[in-house]
């Protein structure tokens, strides 16, 4: 993948100008800075280990009563649209636009810095790669029926209130937070 330096500025701009709720999350952050520091590009590789960065995005309606989800199929489990960054790709939030798009053939408004910095296990080279360190998003998009893909054959909207059993950890944490700033904006 070949990004360069605006990419890398971009991420670093995002990473900076996320809000973290407490001591964890600036941890997290700080963290996060010095592997890019001294990293660079690498981090923004899927082959990086043992960790690299990602996108995705809270998908929301305009009024925040719905988001739309997708089924990963290698973890079996419910998580928002996201992945990893490709060549081309210009920012963060690009990324996870991008990345939206290719699973649930939605387009939306991705609403400023991350609303979360998420650090979980990464499914895409287990033994390998032990995290993601995902940027998520906030994407508003009205509420029309997602097209899946073959990464993605099962995606849906789900009301807020009335998210799925079967989700990954961290996702109603995500949803949460993508409403706060939703509503901040309003």
């Amino acid at each position: 993948m070949t990004s360069g330096s605006a990419l890398l500025d971009d991420v670093g701009v995002a990473l900076r100008d996320a809000e973290p709720a407490g001591p964890a999350e600036r941890f997290e952050q700080t963290a996060w800075l010095a592997l890019l520091a001294s990293t660079g590009e690498g981090l923004l590789r899927r082959e990086q280990a043992p960790a690299h960065l990602t996108a995705s995005a809270a998908v929301l309606s305009p009024d925040g009563s719905q988001t739309c989800l997708v089924f990963h199929h290698k973890m079996q489990l419910w998580v928002q649209p996201g992945g990893h960054f490709d060549a081309g790709d210009t920012s963060g939030a690009q990324a996870a636009a991008r990345e939206v798009v290719e699973e649930t053939g939605l387009s939306g408004r991705v609403l400023g810095a991350p609303v979360l910095l998420s650090r979980h296990p990464a499914p895409c080279a287990p033994g390998i790669v032990d995290y993601h360190l995902d940027l998520q998003y906030l994407m508003i998009t009205d509420v029309v029926d997602p097209t899946p893909s073959d990464e993605s054959p099962q995606v849906r909207w789900w009301p807020v209130g009335e998210l799925p059993g079967d989700l990954a950890s961290g996702v109603p944490e995500l949803v949460r937070r993508a409403g706060q700033v939703l509503k901040a904006q309003r």
